[in-house]
């Protein structure tokens, strides 16, 4: 989706006017709109202009505000829907360059219209790719925040967890755990009360009751696989984003907190091991993590026209 439509279509929807959207806009953030009048705005959605990502975060946290939806105009959509429009572009910067969850396998010959991302519970080879992903994830992760490969297959099979798996004409390429837990279990998590192998089928929130998204792991071979798997990723969040409050992830691996920074969550506090490593937690409502320059640039900026 471009931006100059997604404006139009939630002013429409939300029975405004140009000079009454101006003037929210203005009574909303006075320094990022305070120049703003109807000939700019009527640019904006003709497509001539547009204004930088940081208005562009402003206007959709006005929306949250009017609508008191997450994402606002894009509640509609279904998670095949929402990956549609996501540009994979502004997914790939969102991403970064990791080298321990991301390898550097040649993708120039593989084209993303062969690369296919399913749920881990559907992919006939789950228990040969479970076998595999253990060693990265013992290597990448510290004791106090490992998982068993019992726990990962039954949270795997579990239909309010989102594992998912990459593959290239039947080669596996990639995986993204997450799972969504129960409020109070997410604080624990996050609180250093309990650790994630504590957490049961019990713990976890269904599809339909608000919960918040905890992520588990995450590997790909290549940056073209990594980025049709976050694309899954937040188009699962956005397509749910009525039932998820907040994501939270915890690490001690450096490169997998600067992806984390990245998705905007904060630091919100850590925990030392007895062997003297420091486990970090991050954690953001999902109005915050949605409302951010890096998602606007993947979900926004599919067009040709100058920033102002």
């Amino acid at each position: 989706m471009q931006f100059n439509e997604y404006l139009r279509e939630c002013r429409e929807d939300n029975g405004l006017t140009q000079e009454q959207l101006v003037h929210n806009l203005y009574s909303h953030d006075i320094a990022h709109f305070e120049a703003l009048d109807t000939g700019t705005l009527g640019k904006w959605e003709r497509s001539v202009t547009k204004p930088k990502a940081a208005k562009q975060v402003s206007i959709i946290q006005y929306f949250q505000e009017r609508t008191g939806l997450v994402l606002p105009c894009w509640d509609k959509y279904s998670s095949d829907e929402a990956a549609a429009l996501i540009c994979k572009a502004g997914m790939h910067n969102l991403i970064g360059n990791s080298k321990k969850h991301i390898y550097n396998f040649p993708s120039k010959i593989m084209s993303a219209d062969d690369m296919h991302v399913y749920p881990l519970r559907t992919f006939e080879r789950m228990d040969a790719l479970l076998e595999m992903h253990m060693p990265l994830h013992q290597n990448i992760n510290h004791e106090s925040i490992q998982l068993s490969k019992e726990q990962f297959r039954e949270w795997a099979l579990h239909p309010d967890s989102l594992f998912l798996a990459c593959e290239y004409k039947d080669s596996f390429l990639g995986f993204s755990f997450t799972t969504k837990v129960k409020p109070e279990i997410f604080d624990k998590v996050l609180n250093f009360e309990m650790r994630r192998s504590e957490i049961t089928t019990d713990d976890f929130a269904a599809h339909d009751e608000m919960g918040c998204n905890l992520m588990l792991g995450f590997f790909a071979i290549n940056e073209k696989a990594a980025t049709l798997l976050f694309i899954r990723y937040y188009a699962y969040l956005i397509s749910n984003q009525k039932y998820i409050a907040e994501i939270g992830a915890i690490s001690n691996s450096k490169e997998a907190i600067k992806l984390i920074s990245n998705m905007n969550l904060e630091y919100v506090g850590h925990h030392i091991t007895d062997d003297d490593v420091k486990i970090k937690a991050y954690r953001q409502t999902l109005s915050k993590t949605l409302a951010s320059e890096y998602v606007v640039k993947m979900i926004l900026s599919n067009q040709e026209c100058p920033e102002e």
